[in-house]
């Protein structure tokens, strides 16, 4: 999750998001050479059930700004598919230590979620324009700008 780069939610959340990711990368330092794949994933907005109940389906929230990523977000099966996938990837080593987005994996093995759709991609710059009100101005820029992974590590407060 982001979560690990920069504050969000609660110091919790993010000593968790960082401790994750960064176990990742040691053990897939460790594992390597017994060709065990080590990754961590990073899912969009999931749709659990405290999210449905509490967000969703309370029109108490429908002024919360989160509702909408919440609404474009993702089953909480397709963090699973994204694992499957992935596992069944001869390659797959190619992937250990890194940070993988369930996006990304569901373009990249040809996976949708449970309901037949591909959740909004969080990085994409046209989602983002959109998502803040920039309408207009997202309608020219096309679906496949993304901002990169390493971009996103700048924003964090490690450097």
């Amino acid at each position: 999750s982001i979560g690990g780069l920069r504050y969000l939610f609660n110091c919790a959340y993010g000593i968790g998001k960082a401790a994750v990711d960064r176990m990742a990368a040691d053990l897939a330092f460790e594992l390597k050479k017994q060709n065990v794949a080590m990754v961590s994933l990073w899912p969009g907005p999931v749709k659990t059930e405290y999210i449905k109940e509490n967000i969703l389906e309370n029109p108490e929230q429908d002024a919360n700004k989160m509702k909408k990523g919440f609404q474009e977000g993702e089953s909480i099966e397709f963090a699973g598919m994204a694992v499957a996938a992935l596992a069944a990837d001869p390659n797959k080593m190619k992937k250990t230590g890194k940070i993988l987005q369930t996006i990304d994996l569901a373009n990249e093995y040809g996976f949708k979620d449970v309901d037949d759709s591909l959740p909004r991609d969080m990085r994409c710059v046209r989602h983002m324009l959109s998502f803040n009100g920039w309408t207009g101005l997202a309608g020219w820029v096309p679906e496949f700008i993304k901002i990169p992974m390493f971009v996103l590590h700048f924003g964090s407060y490690k450097f």
